[in-house]
């Protein structure tokens, strides 16, 4: 009989059809009818499969100009090499572009970064202007109001910070880059939103941008307003840097500005009313609108909510990754080397400050004047802080040095004149300048 022959042989057909995704599969029948041979090899391991890509109001790259994180997903051959780069501390000390022709710290970063060749670039912001160690924008506050400072310097700044933003973003541009908000208030919101991807922590706020419109003074209405026009012209250029609407960088600037949003989809289209159907944001014309973590989600300003960097990759797609570190101690080095400097500084004019017995203190104050100067050469944040805090330039401390030789001068004739017997006053010293009584007060 050929039966069997013709039996084996659909079996062996039905075996093949098997391993195909398109055949049908074999019926109770046909299995029962056949003793089929064991396989001799086991089948191949199925590939694992790509974490999803999570899914936000805000992913509407189409219209977003930068390079997403994203874009490293298809390319990378083991996990990615993820460089963070901090954005922490006060505005215009820790975080500086150029001061005095002198480069910033973070020449130093875009450096390591080039040699590191990261996959992912992380820019890491945590600054509120409130919360600094000698609340120095509370002191900057009070100065303006009593007209002890100039706003024009801070305006300065203002532009400082708009050219350390466009220099990250185009020196860095080839690498997928997305911002990480853990706090965002002040002036610091500039850099929260000035790259096209970014996720909040949980407690992260972007807020305060009103203070660019406040630093126009002035009795004058029309210079008042061309001030204003100017300040926030260059504030709202940060955050196009980052592809956000004129609406929304208008009520994030001013705060005659009311803000509210329609969504569509997985797009935003923000409005300078609140008559928006998903979300009225800011309703006030005495502040500037104000996100915390929650708004920005839900309104797609911010991809997300991250909870720290783990939870930050994993939602980008990559549960495993290595954290270079190379960047985050550049910072944090130079950080804390210029703040331990600082209060080197802060004792040494205490002790300048101190009632003079007489002329022989007075090589002392030159001394102790001579080392705050000569820091503040080297630390431009420093000089910057000693300026801001208490009105003290390198002029002024020049000045000071001067008035102090001729001091040590007068007594040393003094005392050549008296045959050496010592006393005599000194002189006025300081002055009635930055450095408080001084010598001889």
């Amino acid at each position: 009989m050929v039966m069997p022959q013709i039996l084996v042989a659909a079996a062996a057909a039905l075996a093949l059809l098997a391993q195909s995704d398109d055949a049908p599969a074999p019926t109770d029948t046909d299995l029962q009818s056949v003793d089929v041979p064991a396989a001799t090899e086991p089948a191949a391991p199925a590939e694992p499969a790509k974490p999803a890509k999570p899914f936000s109001l805000a992913r509407t790259g189409v219209d977003r100009k930068g390079k997403s994180p994203y874009a490293a997903d298809m390319r990378l051959a083991a996990p990615p090499k993820v460089y963070v780069i901090p954005i922490e501390g006060q505005m215009g000390t820790d975080i500086h572009g150029e001061i005095n022709g002198k480069p910033g710290i973070y020449e130093k970063v875009i450096a390591d970064v080039r040699e590191q060749k990261p996959d992912i670039l992380v820019f890491r912001i945590n600054s509120g202007d409130d919360r600094n160690p000698d609340k120095y924008m509370e002191a900057v506050r009070a100065q303006m109001k009593e007209d002890k400072i100039d706003p024009r310097r801070l305006a300065s700044g203002l532009t400082e910070y708009r050219d350390l933003a466009l220099r990250l973003r185009t020196e860095l541009g080839d690498y997928p880059a997305v911002a990480y908000v853990q706090e965002a208030r002040g002036v610091a919101s500039l850099f929260a939103l000035a790259w096209p991807y970014m996720y909040v922590s949980p407690e992260g706020r972007i807020a305060g941008l009103d203070i660019v419109g406040s630093l126009g003074g002035g009795n004058d209405a029309d210079i008042r307003a061309k001030m204003f026009g100017a300040w926030t012209g260059i504030a709202k250029g940060v955050l196009e840097l980052g592809g956000h609407e004129n609406s929304l960088t208008d009520a994030l600037v001013r705060p005659d500005r009311v803000l509210s949003c329609d969504i569509d989809g997985r797009s935003t289209r923000w409005r300078n009313d609140t008559g928006g159907d998903w979300y009225v944001v800011d309703q006030s014309m005495e502040q500037s609108a104000r996100f915390n973590a929650k708004v920005a989600e839900e309104t797609g300003l911010a991809d997300g909510i991250a909870n720290d960097m783990d939870d930050l990759m994993a939602l980008l797609g990559y549960p495993e990754f290595e954290q270079v570190a190379t960047g985050e101690k550049i910072f944090t080095d130079y950080s804390a080397l210029w703040r331990k400097r600082y209060d080197e500084c802060k004792k040494m004019l205490d002790d300048f400050r101190e009632p003079m017995e007489d002329g022989r203190d007075l090589p002392k104050r030159k001394q102790l004047l001579e080392k705050i100067r000569s820091m503040a050469k080297q630390y431009p944040p420093l000089a910057r802080t000693l300026e801001w805090r208490f009105g003290l330039t390198d002029d002024q401390m020049a000045v000071i040095l001067e008035q102090l030789n001729e001091q040590i001068k007068d007594y040393q004739r003094q005392r050549r004149n008296s045959g050496g017997s010592g006393g005599g006053g000194g002189g006025g010293g300081g002055g009635r300048g930055p450095m408080g009584p001084g010598p001889g007060r």
